[in-house]
This record gives C-alpha cells, sequence and structure tokens, in this order.
C-alpha cells in the first residue's frame, strides 16, 4: 500500500511539475510573440527573429563652455549629453522607436559636470529620461500609397519634423532638444528623379488642461519641403511652414512673458505684444543652396526668416520679425566645414521658450553672429567649436523687460562620439 500511495504522490508532482512547464512554456511564448515572434517562428516562415529586427544607437557628447558677459563675471562649465535609443519594425505596418537621455529640461540634453539630482552635492547620480517613445504606423506596409511614394502617421514623443533639414542652422523656431508629443503625418514623394517633396502635419500639446480637455495648449503645424537638383551638382531646398499655437493659457505665457532676471517668474524675452488674445499664428521660411563642383568642399548659402502674424504693438511698435542667414563650405570627413551665420530675433517674433537655449542664451529681442567649425577626427568622432556673439537687439524693449543690455559671447567645445 505504502509504495502504491508513494507511487501515486509522485505522479502528482510529475503532473504539477509538467504543468508548470507548460504555463513557463505558454507566458514565454506569448513575450515573445509581442516582440515580434519566437526565434523558430521566425526560422519556419523564413523571417529575422524579434531581435534582429532592433536597431540600437546614440551619441556621447563632452562640452567645454565659456561664457564671457559685459558686467558680469566670466563662467566656465563643463557638460555632457548621453542619448541612448532603439528602433524596431514590429511588423509590416508598425514601427517603434524609443530614446533616452539626459537633461531634465526640454530644451537641453546637457548634464552639468557637479550638478546632480541631490542639489549641492557633488558626485550624486545623473538623471536619465525617456526622450522619445512613439509608434510609427505605415497603413500601406511595404506598398505604395495610390498617391506619393509613402505615407505615415506617428504617436508619441517623436522627433520634430519641423527643424530644417540638411539647410544650415536653425535657430528661431525650435531648440533641437525640443521632442514635441502628439500626433503627426507624413507624406512623400518623388515625381521626378531629380525632385524630392515631403508634407508634414502635426498637432501637439504644449499642456495638459485636466479641468477642460477641450482648452488644452497646443499647436497645428503644416510644413512643406522641397528637394530639387537644378543641375548636378546643384542643389535647391526650401521649406515653408505655417504654425498655429492655439487655447494658450495664463501658464504658458507666464513662461514666456516675464520679467527677465527675475528667478520666480523668468520670461524668455517676450512681451505683452506677443499676442493680443490666446492664440499665435506664425509663418517661417527656410531655403539654401548647395552647389557641389569641387569635391570636399560644397558651398551651401541658406536663409531663414519668420513672422508672428499675431504679434501687437508695445510702445515701440510691433516686435514680430526673426531672420537668419550664412554660408557653409567643406564636409567634415575632409578636412573640415566651416560655418558663419547672423541672426535677428525681435522680442516677439517667436514664443522664447520654443526658440534655442544657445542662442542669445534661449531669450528673443536679440542679434547674434555665430561662427562654427566641425572636424571628423577618427571614425564615428566629430570635433567642434561654436561661438556666439550676442547682443540686444532693441535697448528700449530690454529696458522694459528690465533685462542689463550687454554684449556677451559664448564659446562651445564639443568631442562627439556616434555609437
Amino acid at each position: 500500500m505504502a509504495s502504491i500511495c508513494e507511487m501515486f504522490d509522485s505522479s502528482k508532482k510529475d503532473r504539477r511539475a509538467i504543468s508548470r512547464h507548460r504555463w513557463m512554456a505558454a507566458i514565454t511564448g506569448c513575450v515573445l510573440f509581442m516582440l515580434g515572434g519566437a526565434p523558430a517562428f521566425a526560422e519556419d516562415h523564413g523571417e529575422p527573429a524579434w531581435y534582429d529586427r532592433i536597431d540600437f544607437g546614440g551619441d556621447f557628447r563632452g562640452r567645454d563652455e565659456v561664457f564671457v558677459r559685459e558686467g558680469e563675471k566670466d563662467r566656465h562649465r563643463l557638460r555632457y549629453r548621453l542619448r541612448l535609443g532603439a528602433t524596431s519594425e514590429i511588423n509590416d505596418h508598425i514601427d517603434f522607436g524609443f530614446r533616452l537621455s539626459t537633461g531634465k529640461e526640454g530644451s537641453s540634453a546637457n548634464q552639468t559636470l557637479g550638478e546632480g539630482i541631490d542639489p549641492g552635492v557633488d558626485f550624486s547620480p545623473d538623471g536619465i529620461y525617456i526622450d522619445r517613445a512613439y509608434i510609427t504606423i505605415k497603413p500601406y506596409g511595404a506598398q505604395k500609397p495610390a498617391f506619393g511614394d509613402s505615407m505615415s502617421a506617428s504617436f508619441g514623443k517623436t522627433a520634430n519634423p519641423f527643424r530644417p533639414k540638411d539647410i544650415g542652422p536653425a535657430l528661431l523656431m525650435w531648440d533641437s532638444d525640443l521632442m514635441p508629443e502628439g500626433v503627426s503625418y507624413q507624406w512623400s514623394a518623388s515625381p521626378r528623379a531629380d525632385w524630392d517633396t515631403n508634407l508634414d502635419v502635426a498637432y501637439y500639446l504644449f499642456d495638459e488642461n485636466n479641468i477642460n480637455p477641450s482648452r488644452d495648449p497646443a499647436i497645428f503645424a503644416v510644413q512643406l519641403d522641397n528637394a530639387v537638383a537644378v543641375r548636378e551638382a546643384i542643389q535647391f531646398t526650401s521649406q515653408v511652414s505655417y504654425y498655429a499655437l492655439r487655447k494658450l493659457d495664463r501658464d504658458f505665457k507666464t513662461r514666456n512673458i516675464g520679467i527677465m532676471g527675475d528667478d520666480d517668474n523668468r520670461g524668455r524675452g517676450n512681451t505683452d505684444g506677443l499676442t493680443s488674445n490666446n492664440h499665435i499664428d506664425l509663418v517661417e521660411f527656410h531655403g539654401g543652396t548647395t552647389f557641389s563642383f569641387i569635391d570636399g568642399w560644397p558651398v551651401t548659402l541658406w536663409g531663414n526668416v519668420i513672422f508672428n502674424l499675431s504679434a501687437e504693438g508695445v510702445g515701440e511698435g510691433k516686435q514680430d520679425t526673426g531672420f537668419g542667414a550664412g554660408i557653409e563650405i567643406g564636409s567634415k570627413s575632409a578636412i573640415a566645414q566651416l560655418g558663419v551665420a547672423y541672426f535677428e530675433l525681435e522680442a516677439d517674433a517667436v514664443p522664447g521658450i520654443l526658440a534655442d537655449s544657445d542662442f542669445l542664451d534661449g531669450a528673443t529681442n536679440g542679434k547674434s553672429w555665430m561662427l562654427y567649425l566641425t572636424k571628423t577626427i577618427l571614425k564615428n568622432t566629430d570635433f567642434q567649436i561654436v561661438t556666439f556673439f550676442s547682443d540686444e537687439l532693441d535697448d528700449d524693449v530690454a529696458a522694459l523687460q528690465n533685462a542689463t543690455p550687454g554684449d556677451r559671447v559664448r564659446v562651445q567645445t564639443n568631442v562627439v562620439v556616434t555609437f
């Protein structure tokens, strides 16, 4: 009898063990399926395994930065930026991507040495934040849509499709570190072998109104860009953009229209003339021509202008325009790329919170010369020097903001490693 009972108990244990293994196998299979399919499934159908469809990448930038301001002590700081992300083709119709980054501010991914999570404590940990997280839906998959060559829509926190593409530095409207959040639509076509055109449409949220969702401060943006090869060695690129900022609340205005120098209410250079209501309409043009007659020495001439159609006067007239122009010579992979640019940004040309944080120290009502050099010194390693020579554009407006007019110089020396 004892032996029979022992056999029965052993049989129950075996059945429980088999059951546990089956559950573990089922759960593992579900996880692998959600990630893109188990390796065995991929092999049976001749498709790559899920882990072969993930592309990792990132970069690290070390920076030495010097500030020289009239009437103030010089400042020197060391900074770094780390970004690491991945993209994956989930299936023919859905892509997924994310990126992690240093920098707790939307307009800067930099981490200053000597600043950690604990204020005033050196060597404390530095924060890592979600810089991008999105899915891209391709309704036609690998097939071409009825019109054009590609069509897709993205949802989440994405790269900014409205920054000018390969036409000199873009500093007037968008900071390069800003990653907008919302939904966007992308369409592209090549009507001819020498002509590429793209359309981007997006709805991005500035802030979530938890009391009245219909009053969320947001921006609706449309951009059409074209790249045309006039001749084999000449390429013309242009972008026309329209931005409609709607339902702007008091918090948004406070972050842009404040008293310069007041830490509790520090504005970004704008005045009460930024808009007469809760709406702002902006029109921007960015274009340039690249001449490639000599190998390794392309020359690009470019220009950028933006208008705030909603700006109102503030005693000194409307402050509604910004523009930039410059020239780039050479290639970083050859001898070096050299560039010089000049910018003017009136106080209410754009919301200061969106403008580039390096240009005019992240404010408006300024003018600046920019000199820069980029050189590839090793494989996947670039050396850069960027210098801004800046000043207030309108001293009367600066006085209105209680800001102290003065020349300032900002020098950034970077080493960028891409992996």
